[in-house]
């Protein structure tokens, strides 16, 4: 999707993923197709070297064999949906690939990962940092990394724009960003939305010591975010539904969202750095 809206001229250098949590699936897929640096941020060390070992021989063989990508008949759940399901060639042709896949790139790369240490900056291609929230912690050089992502990550997080900052700092000239966020309950209420429904006192309550949970900020506070801290959005694809909760029956902390804040599940956004 990155290709399409012409942020992806070439296969980025160094990538880094915000809250991987227990799978680097994504991050090593990166390595897999070709990138060269791969930067985890996470706040809490879920990684587990044994599984993350397992998946990386199966994304190899996937590589290999240039599966297409799953359609929603195996993943119902995986939203957006792309254009085309083919295996990307247009961007990973063979003769990319060829070099990609070499044995011995490929043998440093799991060295790499059953040596990943946390905070370690000596790690060739994986960088581990947990947590990167800490005052002092080495984390990403600033203008270093060609692109940032997440998958379901930023409606945990509580300082989104001490993050967002972070992001803008790590991004080269023209870096982008891609995130998927999801705006639902995650499984606290019968309603999607119904996490609105709670007063900040009694979402307190709800939270407990828990060391993350749900911000409970909706989209348009992400774009605003993203658009007063440098970023230009170039593609966005929002997921609505109207099956929760109606405005009179949010909290009256929320009193401002808009229309579509209340009816936005989730939301797809990819942005480049002014």
């Amino acid at each position: 999707m990155a290709h399409r809206s012409g942020l992806v001229a070439t296969l980025p250098d160094t990538v880094g993923e915000l809250g991987p949590g227990d799978s680097l699936g994504i991050g090593l897929a990166a390595l897999i197709s070709g990138v060269n640096t791969y930067y985890a941020f996470d706040v809490v060390r879920f990684a587990n070297t044994q599984r993350n070992s397992e998946i990386f021989d199966e994304l190899i063989e996937l590589f290999r064999q240039r599966e297409d990508i799953p359609t929603k008949d195996e993943f119902p759940r995986i939203a957006p949906d792309v254009d085309s399901h083919l295996f990307p060639s247009y961007i990973l042709n063979q003769e990319h690939l060829k070099k990609s896949l070499e044995l011995n790139r490929l043998r440093s790369i799991r060295l790499s990962l059953e040596n990943m240490s946390t905070n370690s900056g000596n790690n060739p291609y994986i960088r581990y940092i947990v947590p990167w929230t800490e005052p002092g912690t080495l984390v990403a050089e600033d203008s270093s990394v060609d692109m940032v992502y997440s998958q379901a990550v930023l409606e945990h997080v509580d300082d989104l724009e001490f993050t967002y900052k972070a992001l803008h700092r790590w991004l080269k000239p023209d870096g982008f960003m891609s995130h998927q966020i999801d705006f639902t309950c995650h499984g606290i209420d019968s309603r999607w939305n119904g996490h609105w429904a709670y007063s900040n006192f009694a979402w307190k309550l709800v939270r407990g010591n828990r060391p993350w949970f749900l911000n409970r900020q909706p989209y348009s506070t992400h774009a605003t975010l993203l658009r007063r801290l440098g970023f230009t959005i170039v593609d966005e694809a929002v997921m609505r539904d109207t099956s929760g909760i109606t405005r009179g029956q949010l909290a009256a902390e929320f009193n401002g969202f808009s229309d579509d804040d209340v009816i936005t599940r989730a939301a797809f956004v990819q942005a480049v750095k002014r």
